[in-house]
C-alpha cells in the first residue's frame, strides 16, 4: 500500500497487493467519503431506431453505505450514493471496485487506530510473501501466507504408485503460483519433502526445509507458529495467534483476563486493560470501546478471524482482555 496525505482528513491510497484490500475494509465504514473511478453504461442512439449501451469511465465522490470484501478474493466493493462527479448521477447508488493497482481517496475523521491499521499495511507491503510447501506421502499443499491468514493455492494427490511422476506434478504446480524471489518454506513429517528437494535438484532455490507432523494446512499452521523461524515470526497472523494464546493461557488458570461486552468495558472503563484484543468481524461494534483501550494506554489488536485462534476470539464474543490487574 502507498498513502499520501492531501488536504484535511484525506488521504489518498494506492493498492499494491490483496492484503491492502483486508486493511481498507477495516478502515472504511459507512458515512465516509470515497472517490474512485467507475464505469457506468450509457445509451447511445443509433439510426434513431435502435440503441445500444456502452460503458463510460469516470470519477465520481461516494458517501459510503456498506463495504464488501470476501476473504481471500482480488477486488474490494465500496457502496453508496453518488454525492459529485457528472451530475446526471447524482443520488444515483453507485460501487467502486478497488483492485490491484487502482488509487482512491478517502476522506473521515481518521481515528488513531485506523491510522495505524494503514501504517500497518505500507509497512508489511516491504516485508516478502511468505509461500509454503507441504508434503506428506501422496499429498501436496501449497499455500500464500497473507496479513489476515494463510489462502491455500492448492491441493496435489498422487494418482499412481510413482513419486517421480507425483513429484514432477508438484512441481509444475509450484512453479506456476511461487514467486521465485519469494522464500519458500517445505515442510513435512519424514523425510518424504527431502526426496522431493532431491528430485527437483537445482530447479528450486530461496527455499527452507521445516519439519511438522502433517503435509496439509495442519502442518503449515504448525510451523507458522513456531518461533524457530525469524521470517515467520515477523508476520501479523504469528503476532496474533500469540496475543490470544496469551489470552488462552490467562483464563486456563483463572488470571488476569475478561472477555464480552459488559467485563471488557468496566476493566477499560477503571483502566485495567494491558492488551485490549478485538476480532475483525466485530472491530465496527466495539469501536468506541476500541477508542477508550487507546485513550486509556492499552495495547490494541485487530484480529483477524481467518485463522483459528481468531475464530477462538469471535466465539468469546469478539472481543477480550488482558489484565493489568483485577478489579
Amino acid at each position: 500500500m502507498k498513502i499520501e496525505e492531501k488536504e484535511k482528513n484525506e488521504i489518498k491510497i494506492r493498492v499494491d497487493n490483496i492484503d491492502d484490500l483486508w486493511y481498507l475494509k477495516m478502515v472504511i465504514k459507512p458515512r465516509d467519503i470515497v472517490f474512485g473511478t467507475v464505469y457506468r453504461k450509457e445509451d447511445k442512439g443509433e439510426d434513431m431506431i435502435r440503441s445500444k449501451k456502452e460503458r463510460r469511465k469516470f470519477r465520481v465522490k461516494i458517501e459510503v453505505e456498506r463495504v464488501e470484501f470476501q476473504e481471500f478474493s482480488d477486488r474490494l466493493r465500496i457502496i453508496g450514493k453518488i454525492m459529485g462527479g457528472d451530475e446526471n448521477y447524482i443520488g444515483l447508488y453507485q460501487a467502486i471496485n478497488v483492485s490491484l493497482g487502482d488509487e482512491i481517496s478517502i476522506v473521515k475523521e481518521w481515528s488513531d487506530e485506523e491510522i495505524k491499521l494503514l501504517k500497518e499495511a505500507v509497512e508489511n507491503s516491504e516485508r516478502p510473501e511468505i509461500y509454503f510447501l507441504g508434503l506428506e506421502h501422496g499429498l501436496a499443499t501449497i499455500a500464500i501466507l497473507r496479513a489476515y491468514g494463510i489462502q491455500e493455492i492448492a491441493t496435489i494427490r498422487k494418482r499412481g504408485d510413482e513419486d517421480e511422476e507425483f513429484f514432477g506434478e508438484v512441481l509444475s504446480s509450484l512453479k506456476t503460483i511461487w514467486k521465485e524471489d519469494k522464500p519458500l518454506i517445505i515442510l513435512g513429517p519424514g523425510f518424504y519433502k527431502e526426496n522431493f528437494v532431491k528430485f527437483v535438484g537445482d530447479e528450486l532455490k530461496n527455499y527452507i526445509i521445516a519439519q511438522a507432523s502433517h503435509g496439509d494446512m495442519r502442518g503449515i499452521h504448525e510451523v507458522l507458529k513456531s518461533s524457530a523461524n525469524k521470517i515467520i515470526e515477523r508476520t501479523r497472523i504469528a503476532r496474533e495467534e500469540k496475543l490470544v494464546d496469551l489470552l488462552l493461557e490467562e483464563i486456563k488458570k483463572d488470571g488476569l483476563y475478561a472477555y464480552g461486552l459488559e467485563e471488557v468495558k468496566k476493566y477499560l472503563e477503571n483502566g485495567a486493560v494491558k492488551i485490549l484484543l478485538v476480532s475483525d468481524k466485530k472491530y465496527r461494534k466495539y469501536e468506541s470501546l476500541v477508542k477508550l483501550g487507546s485513550e486509556t494506554r492499552a495495547e490494541v489488536h485487530i484480529i483477524s478471524t481467518s485463522h483459528e485462534k481468531g475464530k477462538i476470539l469471535d466465539n468469546l464474543g469478539g472481543i477480550a482482555a488482558i489484565l493489568r490487574f483485577k478489579l
